[in-house]
């Protein structure tokens, strides 16, 4: 209860660009995972397998990768709200695309189209969250952000895994291909309205201050010497997630034989529980501080991940699942506060920019790798060996966070 009142508080003390940015991105995350549960069933369904699989999301990734310094340059140059309105209508249309193709050529440039979209939308998201908070409330507010993302995936997950029973059962005679577009078209929509939000949004006399009309910036050295710590740490976690995570949906479904329902039951009860740890992440920093409370969430991940790739039974490396992600997530509201805290404020969105393109290199490279593994090994041996390089890469990244910013290492 105190927790629900902290944030309360902390919501009502926001002004509108905050409250408005928080209501766009529920809804948009809504449709987004009603959409994202189901595209890879799409794919399979389509005659499509992991290796086709990873290298869309390869090129997903990389097209956020070799648009991130630009995306962070326009940012700052055309302002956050240009931006969000920019980087999200067009990601909105390529999905649309996205959903009604089936051509592997195609899909792939417009998976490269959509990162770039995306990172444009993402350049400006931290900075505007930075300029229009204070220090006392920064914190929350990136829980609040990740809360209801959560919140919009639990309720966006368990319909998306409802939805094809229902709509079999409307139209039997559709097809397995044509229901999931049908179900995409209702993703969509819902993405569509969110995107009126964006345009209540005033640019902010913060923003004005750091915004750069006209001119191209580049971080200064302390800048770039926190960025490559930074990068080091939070880039192994990147190259080890994309092993696994965007596989995640097919592994249920080929190893254990999963349903859609079942699917959405599982997303739907990882997003409550990262939702719950989520909410009490800075109470935790507030005790630990955030470093410390950092490592904490990722040493207790590493047992869970071994777990998930030995197993057998669908409901354990579900329950499993859930749990790493809890925990995993947790310290990403710490993390971003961690980072904006310490860049300049005008190179903010630059910054971020270079951040983004790192961490999208690396998740490119490694979807590539974990699609030739698992199709290359077979389903049965390929998804234990993504997920056992996942483990490895968090060992990694766990030491990193501990050498590089431990408090007791200063």
């Amino acid at each position: 209860m105190r927790i629900w009142l902290e944030y309360q508080q902390h919501y009502r003390s926001y002004n509108l660009n905050i409250r408005t940015l928080l209501w766009h991105y529920c809804l948009w995350q809504m449709g987004a995972a009603i959409y994202g549960l189901l595209f890879p069933l799409y794919l399979l369904a389509g005659g499509l397998d992991e290796q086709a699989m990873g290298s869309l999301f390869a090129l997903g990734t990389l097209g956020m990768a070799l648009t991130a310094i630009p995306a962070g340059l326009l940012a700052d140059r055309i302002g956050r709200k240009r931006s969000f309105v920019i980087g999200a209508l067009a990601s909105l249309v390529v999905a649309g695309l996205r959903a009604s193709i089936l051509n592997l050529p195609v899909l792939r440039l417009l998976h490269f189209a959509d990162g770039a979209f995306l990172m444009l939308f993402m350049a400006s998201y931290s900075p505007f969250v930075a300029e229009n908070t204070t220090t006392e409330n920064r914190v929350h507010a990136f829980s609040l952000g990740a809360i209801g993302m959560l919140g919009a995936g639990i309720i966006g997950n368990y319909v998306g895994g409802l939805l094809p029973r229902l709509g079999a059962s409307l139209m039997p005679n559709l097809g397995e291909v044509n229901l999931y577009r049908a179900i995409f078209l209702v993703a969509l929509l819902l993405m569509a309205y969110s995107c009126v939000f964006l345009l209540k949004i005033k640019d902010s006399a913060r923003e004005q201050g750091t915004t750069l009309a006209g001119k191209w910036t580049w971080p200064d050295a302390s800048d770039l010497g926190f960025l490559w710590r930074y990068m080091v740490a939070a880039g192994l976690v990147a190259l080890g997630a994309a092993h696994f995570m965007p596989f995640a949906t097919p592994f249920f479904r080929r190893t254990f034989a999963a349903t859609p329902g079942q699917l959405g039951l599982i997303f739907s009860l990882t997003q409550l529980t990262v939702l719950l740890a989520t909410a009490i992440a800075p109470t935790l920093a507030a005790k630990w501080q955030p470093i410390p409370a950092i490592l904490f969430t990722r040493i207790i991940s590493l047992p869970l991940l071994f777990g998930i790739s030995t197993v057998t039974s669908l409901p354990v490396a579900g329950g499993l699942f859930m749990l790493r992600s809890a925990f995993m997530q947790m310290s990403s509201p710490l993390e971003t506060t961690f980072f904006v805290s310490h860049i300049s404020p005008k190179f903010r969105a630059t910054a971020n920019g270079i951040n983004n393109m790192v961490m999208s290199s690396l998740r490119a490279l490694a979807t590539y790798s974990a699609g030739f593994i698992i199709t290359s090994t077979g389903v049965f041996s390929g998804y234990p060996a993504a997920i056992q390089i996942m483990l490895f890469c968090y060992i990694l990244s766990t030491f990193f966070w501990w050498f590089y910013f431990s408090p007791r290492r200063r």
